[in-house]
């Protein structure tokens, strides 16, 4: 009884390559398969919005001072 010769998956890209590591993530990826990436359907590219609002205060953007004299990029609300 012999053994048949395994036919190399052509979407495996750990197939064919020579090592312990590449041949255990030849297996692997029998399972998991390819990496997960983006949503399944194209995206709307972003639209950022016409009048952002500061998530601290609540209060329009174009109020606020942006310090970024120092190490530490700094956002100054406005006084209420």
């Amino acid at each position: 009884m012999t053994r048949q010769a395994r036919t190399p998956n052509p979407m495996n890209p750990f197939d064919g390559k020579p090592g312990f590591i590449n041949n255990l993530n030849r297996i692997v990826y029998t399972f998991t398969g390819p990496a997960q990436v983006g949503i399944g359907r194209k995206e709307e590219p972003y639209v950022p919005p016409a009048d952002p609002h500061c998530p601290l205060c609540g209060m329009s953007m174009a109020l606020h001072t942006i310090d970024r004299s120092g190490e530490r990029t700094q956002l100054h609300c406005p006084e209420h």
